[in-house]
């Protein structure tokens, strides 16, 4: 197996979305997904698979003009 699935996430109170960076498989994914949504449930989470052409872009949190603060960790 690959780890080419990566956690999307939208919030439902301010609709700011973005995706995570790290890469998981599947199955890995999903439960992260399923105790994130447990966790958080403010925050949609979803499992998406990563592609050459997303591997490339910055999710919309990433890109500094998008924000004017700096996010970290």
């Amino acid at each position: 197996m690959s780890s080419t699935y990566v956690i999307r996430w939208k919030s439902k109170v301010n609709g700011r979305a973005g995706r995570g960076t790290k890469c998981f498989e599947r199955t890995e994914a999903e439960r992260l997904a399923d105790e994130l949504n447990r966790e958080y449930p403010e925050i949609e989470h979803e499992v998406i698979k990563m592609n050459p052409q997303m591997a490339e872009q910055p999710s919309p949190e990433e890109k500094p003009e998008h924000s004017p603060i700096a996010l970290t960790e």
